[in-house]
């Protein structure tokens, strides 16, 4: 799966509903256009997770990456 860089990743989350869940981000990247390369990753983040900032959901991304290398 391909993992969005930071840049990308803050583009699609521009004006996102923090704070939020995963499926307020899936919703808020798809409306922005996002594809699958930024969807994928974001759909691998916990359920019921919070994410308060981008920090927050690169940070969750970057845990999510390195566990399932």
């Amino acid at each position: 799966m391909s993992f969005p860089d930071h840049k990308t990743l803050a583009g699609y989350l521009d004006g996102a509903p923090y704070p939020c869940g995963r499926e307020e981000l899936l919703r808020h990247v798809t409306a922005s256009g996002g594809g699958d390369d930024v969807l994928g990753p974001l759909g691998g983040l916990p359920a019921d997770a919070r994410y308060d900032d981008l920090d927050g959901v690169w940070a969750a991304l970057e845990t999510n990456r390195a566990t399932s290398d």
